[in-house]
């Protein structure tokens, strides 16, 4: 009886223990979406987000950081349960449960001396200039080389801070990415670039869940999480706090994708 007792006790454990399993959740360094904030830890809109979740769900989260290719291959795989920000596309969409938060676009940025020259995109012929790759700025930018009858050249760059870095050299006429994480970056090195206006596409970013630990039961709750969340001005008051746009009713055209 005593045996029997305690194999119930340690199967009771066990189920306690599965259903008590941390979410893990993954971003790239990505302020203000998602960073790394000196000895305070994790800091950024998507993180706040993901914490208001944990605190619905009532589980633990734990937060990791890596490059975007191996936050969604931990995502597939099933070794992390979220994942934000990710911009959407048809793959990411087929491979992911998805759900917009923020609208923003990408854009141009470079100093003074480039970016007053150029006033549409036939203006960008002959120069140089720097992306993330591969990601989906990458394919942004291919449109407008496409448009522009490829008379620019694309520089492939493991972040989009390399790319400014190199933008602020003048190693590159130009740096291209997500203009809201060039803003910040320019405000906190006190960088003399800027943005050139009006140019660039606009973009849609989400929250991701892996459907290899999250099924369409759960992702619906934490949708109605989520919504509750809008409602009462939480997304919100952070959105704000961290100067971005709620995505309200905005979608983004599905393209291919190098990381699907």
């Amino acid at each position: 009886m005593k045996r029997w007792t305690a194999l119930i006790a340690l199967i009771f454990v066990a189920l306690t223990s599965m259903n008590a399993r941390a979410l893990v959740v993954v971003g790239q360094d990505y302020e203000p979406y998602y960073f790394h904030n000196g000895t305070s830890g994790v800091n950024g809109a998507c993180y706040e987000i993901v914490q208001k979740l944990c605190t619905l769900e009532k589980v633990h989260c734990k937060f990791k950081f890596a490059p975007v290719r191996r936050f969604m291959a931990m995502l597939k795989n099933g070794e992390a349960d979220v994942g934000c920000p990710l911009s959407r596309s048809a793959p990411r969409e087929t491979a992911f449960h998805m759900h917009t938060l923020f609208r923003g676009r990408y854009a141009f940025f470079g100093l003074l001396e480039a970016t007053h020259k150029i006033k549409n995109y036939t203006d960008l012929s002959g120069l140089k200039i720097g992306v993330l790759s591969p990601a989906m700025t990458e394919i942004s930018l291919q449109r407008i080389h496409e448009f522009t009858d490829k008379t620019f050249t694309i520089e492939p760059e493991k972040t989009i801070f390399n790319s400014l870095r190199k933008a602020e050299k003048k190693t590159y006429a130009l740096a291209y990415g997500n203009r809201d994480v060039a803003l910040r970056w320019i405000e906190k090195t006190r960088s003399k670039l800027r943005e050139v206006p009006e140019l660039g596409e606009p973009v849609a970013y989400s929250i991701a869940f892996s459907k290899k630990n999250i099924d369409d039961k759960r992702f619906q709750k934490i949708q109605q999480y989520l919504s509750v969340l809008h409602k009462d001005g939480t997304l919100e008051q952070i959105a704000r706090k961290y100067r971005l746009t709620l995505a309200d009713n905005f979608t983004s055209a599905p393209v291919s994708d190098p990381n699907p």
